[in-house]
C-alpha cells in the first residue's frame, strides 16, 4: 500500500468515527433535554441508528467497488482497450486511405524494407498488410519509421533540394503505423502490449509513463487505477508519430525536444529491459539525430519505398481513369507515366515524363492530383485540364498548386453530393449549408498560422505560456484560447464569469437584503478562480472514479462535511436527511456520476466540451436545487426558488478554484467552457462562434484529421502551406 493510500485510509477511519460520536453526541443532549413523547424519542434514537448504517453502508460500498477492482486484471483491461484502439484508429486509417468525399475511392498500397541491427542478410520487405506480421517477427520491438529519399534530391546530393520538395513527407508514415496499430490491436494475444498513437508535438514533458498515463485517462477514458496496472504489466505499446514536427527546421539537434523525446524512450524501461516503441519520422530529421547521438538502440529501421511511375500509373487508372471519358482526361499524364516506367533505369525518359514521375512518387502527391485535378464546376464541368500537370511539373510548381487548391476541390466535391456514402454532415439527411472555399480557406490560414507561431525557430524556441510548451500541431478546442491573446482571453472569461455570478444573485438579493453582502462577496470570487488557472481541466462524468483514492476521498470528505454542519446547525432530523442526501448525490454528480461514452475512447474532440458542460450543469443544478429546498423550508417558497439559480450560478464559479487543489497544481483548473466561450469571443470575425463544428466539417471533407482529443491537418505540408501563404490562389 503506498504511503499516500494508507493515509487516505486512517483519514477516512477517524472521520467515520467522528461522524458516529458526533451523531451519539447529538442524540445523548437530544434525549437529556427531556419532554420527549415516545414517537420524539423514536425519532431521535433512529437518527443515531441510520446516521451509523449509512456510515457502515459506505464502507460496505468501498469495499464492493474495491473488490470488483480487483477482479480486472491486466490482461482484462488490456482486451477491452484493445476493442477501443480498433474503434477509434480504424476510421482514421480509412480516411487516410482514401474515404473522404472528394477523395478517389482506389487506395494507394505501400512498400517497406526493414532493417535490423546486427543482421547481416538482406533487408526484410513487405507491404502494408504485412507490417503487424514482420512486427511479431521482430526483436528488439523498438522501431522507426521513416520515408527514403528522393531519386531526384540523391541525384544532385544536395539536402536542400530535398528539404524543399518536401523530403519523405507524404510517403504514408502514419498510414504505415495505423496498418500496424490496427494489425497488432486486432489480433492481440494473451500478454501481448496494446499499441498506442501518441503525437509527438503534443508531448508535455517528462517520462514516457507520464504521457501514456495521461493519454489512457483522456483519450481513451481509462480510470487511473486501470491505466497504472496496464503500464505496470508493459502491456502499451506506444506509437509516437510525427517526431519530425516537435522543431522547426531540418536538423534537430542534441538540445531539441525530438531529442529529449529519444531520451525519454531510451529510459523507458521495465524490469531493466528496454521497453517496445515505435516512432515515425521524416528520414532528414531521423538522420540528424542519429548525427547527434540520441536516437534509441537498438531500433529496426523500417523505411518506405517511393511509388515508381508503373505503380503511380496503376493507380490513377484505377482511381480516375476507369471510365472512357477518364481515360480521355488522363490520357497525357498515363502516357508520361508509362514512359518512365518503360524507361527504368536506362534513363531514356523525357525530361518532361521523368519530372512527372519524381514529383508523383508518394501516397499524398498522388492524392492531391487526383483530387485537385477531378474537381467540377456547378454545373458539372472538370475545371482543370490533366495535361497541365506536366507543365507544372516541368516549371516545379505542381506541389505548391496543389496545396493551394485542395481546399477548394474538397468544398466543390462536397457541393456536389458526391459523399453521399459518407458518414458526417455531409451525408446526412438534411445537410446544413457549407461555408464557401474562401471563408473555409480563411479560417484554417488563421489557425495554421497561430501553430506555426508555435513552432518556433532556428533563432527562437516554440512559444510557451505558463510554463507549457503551445502544440504546433493540435487543435483542441478548451487550448485554443492562447490565439485570442492570452490575457485578453482571460480577462474577458473573467468578466463573463463575473456576468453569470451577477445576473443570478441579483434576484436574490432582491428577495432578501440579507443575501446582498453574500453576493458582493462572491463576486470578486469569480476573478480569482481564473486568475491563477491559466489551463482548464474539463471535466468528465464516470462512476469509476469513486473507487479510486482521488474520487473516493472527494465523496467521504464532502459527506463528512454535510454531515457536520447539519449537525452544528442543530437541524431537525427530515431536513438534515434531505440536505444531506441531496448534497452527497450531487458531490457524486459533480465530481462524476455517470459515463455517457464510458465504453468508446474520444473520437469527437468535441466531447471534451461536452462532457465539462454536463458535468458542471448537473453539479450547479444539483446543488442549487438542494440549497433552494432547504432555503425554502427555513425562509420560504421565494427564497428556495431565488436560490436555486443563485447557487447554481456560484457552484459553476466557485468550482473551479478547487480544480488545481485537486490536481496539485495551481496553475491548472479553472472552466473550460467558459474559457472556450471567451475565446470565440476575441476571434470574431477569425474564426466562426461554432468553431468546433466547422473544425468536424473540415474532418468529414478530409481536410483534417483526428488523433485522440485533437484535430490536425491532413498532413503538415498543408498546414505549413496555409501558414506561408495566406492569399488566395487564382483557379486554374
Amino acid at each position: 500500500m503506498s504511503r499516500q493510500g494508507r493515509a487516505a485510509r486512517i483519514a477516512a477511519v477517524l472521520l467515520s468515527g467522528a461522524v458516529c460520536a458526533g451523531g451519539l453526541w447529538w442524540t445523548v443532549l437530544a434525549l437529556r433535554r427531556g419532554e420527549l413523547d415516545e414517537a420524539d424519542m423514536a425519532g431521535v434514537l433512529s437518527f443515531w441508528l441510520g446516521l451509523v448504517g449509512t456510515v457502515c453502508g459506505a464502507w460496505g460500498l468501498w469495499a464492493a467497488l474495491r473488490g470488483m477492482s480487483a477482479q480486472r486484471t491486466a490482461d482484462v483491461v488490456a482486451g477491452e482497450l484493445a476493442q477501443r484502439v480498433v474503434w477509434a484508429e480504424g476510421e482514421q486509417y480509412r480516411r487516410l486511405l482514401g474515404n473522404g468525399p472528394s477523395a478517389p475511392r482506389e487506395p494507394i498500397d505501400l512498400t517497406f524494407t526493414a532493417n535490423v541491427p546486427g543482421d547481416d542478410e538482406d533487408a526484410l520487405s513487405g507491404r502494408l498488410e504485412d507490417a503487424a506480421e514482420i512486427y511479431r517477427s521482430l526483436r528488439p520491438g523498438r522501431m522507426v519509421i521513416t520515408g527514403t529519399h528522393s531519386s531526384s534530391s540523391s541525384a544532385t546530393g544536395t539536402r536542400s533540394a530535398e528539404v524543399r520538395g518536401g523530403g519523405d513527407a507524404g510517403t504514408g508514415k502514419t498510414v504505415l503505423a495505423l496498418a500496424l496499430l490496427l494489425g497488432l490491436a486486432r489480433e492481440r494475444t494473451e500478454g501481448e502490449p496494446v499499441p498506442v498513437r501518441l503525437t509527438a508535438a503534443s508531448w508535455p514533458g517528462g517520462t514516457m509513463r507520464q504521457w501514456l498515463h495521461a493519454h489512457l485517462t483522456g483519450a481513451y477514458q481509462l480510470n487511473s487505477r486501470d491505466a497504472e496496472v496496464l503500464l505496470d504489466a508493459g502491456l502499451v505499446l506506444p506509437v509516437v508519430d510525427g517526431l519530425d514536427e516537435m522543431d522547426a527546421g531540418s536538423a534537430p539537434g542534441y538540445t531539441s525536444r525530438a531529442a529529449e523525446l529519444l531520451r525519454a524512450v531510451e529510459r523507458f524501461e521495465r524490469g531493466g529491459a528496454h521497453c517496445p516503441v515505435v516512432i515515425t519520422c521524416r528520414r532528414g530529421h531521423y538522420e540528424a539525430l542519429a548525427d547527434a547521438d540520441v536516437r534509441p538502440y537498438p531500433v529496426v529501421d523500417l523505411a518506405l519505398v517511393r511509388i515508381e511511375a508503373a505503380r503511380a500509373r496503376d493507380y490513377l487508372a484505377r482511381s480516375v481513369a476507369a471510365t472512357g471519358v477518364g481515360r480521355e482526361r488522363w490520357h497525357a499524364v498515363l502516357s508520361a507515366l508509362e514512359e518512365a516506367a518503360s524507361a527504368g533505369q536506362s534513363g531514356t525518359a523525357s525530361r518532361t515524363a521523368a519530372t512527372l514521375a519524381a514529383a508523383l512518387d508518394t501516397p499524398w502527391r498522388l492524392t492531391l492530383a487526383a483530387t485537385v485535378f477531378q474537381e467540377r464546376s456547378p454545373d458539372g464541368d472538370y475545371t482543370r485540364d490533366p495535361a497541365d500537370l506536366l507543365t507544372l511539373a516541368e516549371q516545379g510548381r505542381l506541389h505548391d498548386h496543389l496545396l493551394d487548391c485542395y481546399i477548394g476541390a474538397v468544398v466543390a466535391a462536397s457541393r456536389h453530393g458526391e459523399d453521399a456514402s459518407t458518414p458526417g454532415p455531409q451525408g446526412r439527411k438534411g445537410r446544413r449549408p457549407q461555408p464557401g472555399a474562401d471563408l473555409v480557406r480563411s479560417r484554417l490560414t488563421t489557425l495554421a498560422r497561430y501553430l506555426d507561431a508555435n513552432s518556433g525557430t532556428a533563432s527562437r524556441p516554440p512559444r510557451t505560456v505558463a510554463g507549457r510548451t503551445l502544440s504546433s500541431t493540435d487543435l483542441i478546442l478548451h487550448e485554443l484560447w492562447p490565439l485570442g491573446g492570452p490575457g485578453r482571453v482571460r480577462w474577458v472569461e473573467g468578466v463573463v464569469s463575473v456576468l453569470l455570478l451577477f445576473v443570478f444573485l441579483v434576484p436574490l438579493a432582491l428577495l432578501d437584503a440579507n443575501y446582498l453582502v453574500l453576493s458582493l462577496g462572491l463576486l470578486p470570487s469569480a476573478v480569482l478562480a481564473v486568475r491563477d488557472r491559466v489551463w482548464p481541466q474539463p471535466r468528465r462524468m464516470d462512476l469509476r472514479r469513486l473507487h479510486a483514492h482521488p474520487g473516493l476521498r472527494i465523496l467521504v470528505g464532502g459527506l463528512g462535511v454535510v454531515l457536520v454542519g447539519a449537525l452544528l446547525a442543530g437541524l431537525r432530523a427530515g431536513l438534515g436527511y434531505v440536505l444531506v442526501l441531496g448534497s452527497v448525490f450531487t458531490v457524486l454528480l459533480s465530481e462524476g456520476a455517470t459515463a455517457p461514452r464510458k465504453h468508446e475512447p474520444v473520437t469527437d474532440p468535441r466531447d471534451l466540451l461536452r462532457g465539462d458542460l454536463i458535468a458542471r450543469l448537473v453539479g450547479g443544478l444539483g446543488t442549487g436545487t438542494v440549497v433552494g429546498l432547504g432555503a425554502g423550508l427555513l425562509g420560504g417558497p421565494a427564497i428556495g426558488l431565488g436560490a436555486v439559480p443563485a447557487v447554481a450560478a456560484g457552484f459553476w464559479i466557485l468550482l473551479g478554484l478547487t480544480d488545481g487543489a485537486v490536481n496539485g497544481d495551481v496553475s491548472t483548473g479553472g472552466h473550460a467552457v467558459v474559457r472556450y466561450l471567451a475565446l470565440l469571443l476575441c476571434t470574431r470575425g477569425r474564426l466562426p462562434l461554432r468553431l468546433g463544428r466547422f473544425l468536424d466539417d473540415c474532418y468529414q471533407l478530409g481536410i483534417l484529421r483526428v488523433a485522440g482529443t485533437a484535430w490536425q491537418f491532413r498532413h503538415r505540408e498543408l498546414q505549413d502551406r496555409l501558414a506561408s501563404r495566406p492569399e488566395l490562389p487564382s483557379q486554374r
